[in-house]
């Protein structure tokens, strides 16, 4: 992992969730997802990623507009 936040999924105010993989950060709020940096991530950690969370992080974290 890149950076000071383990692998997860951390929530913040107002419904924003973090998702958290190998230091990259996918962030859904208001029903959209964007990718962004730990500079951004507010929440405190949740739980684990679960399995198909995991194997679909590449392709989201690409997919994803920059926030």
């Amino acid at each position: 992992m890149n950076s000071t936040h383990k692998d997860g999924v951390y929530r913040g105010d107002y419904g924003i969730v973090y998702f958290v993989h190998d230091g990259r950060v996918i962030m859904r709020h208001l029903g959209s997802y964007y990718k962004t940096s730990t500079h951004f991530l507010f929440g405190k950690w949740d739980k684990e990623l679960n399995e198909g969370m995991i194997s679909t992080f590449n392709d989201a974290y690409e997919s994803a507009p920059k926030w």
